[in-house]
């Protein structure tokens, strides 16, 4: 059975809405979650602009592509893969993840030592 990781923005209140969608929907634990936020590394710039979601063989899918991999592999989900699939063909999936993507509110946070110099 196919594991996947999904990188979220910790943050954002649609990312955790949508994770918290996710998990339920995943019925056979093949979902892994972190928080992008939390990853310290040259990447993480790119991984809190969109959700990324990487296969088991390290290869990973950011935005819409990494929508419909999950598509694909959640039962629950497999209805709407073939409509995601043709929202990429007709390059409108992409405009409409980007526009939600950019358009997100994050709220400030603080999880440690917050001052204001």
């Amino acid at each position: 059975m196919r594991t996947l990781t999904v990188y979220f923005d910790g943050w954002c209140p649609l990312c955790q809405k949508s994770k918290r969608f996710l998990e339920q929907l995943d019925r056979f634990d093949q979902l892994t979650f972190i928080d992008a936020r939390q990853v310290r590394t040259f990447e993480q710039p790119a991984l809190l602009e969109r959700m990324h979601v990487e296969t088991e063989q390290g290869v990973r899918y950011a935005g819409i592509h990494g929508i419909r991999l999950l598509t694909k592999t959640l039962p629950f989900l497999r209805p709407v893969y073939s409509f995601v699939s043709l929202s990429i063909r007709l390059g409108v999936g992409a405009v409409i993840y980007d526009r939600v993507a950019k358009n997100r509110v994050i709220p400030v946070s603080c999880t440690t030592d917050c001052r204001i110099n």
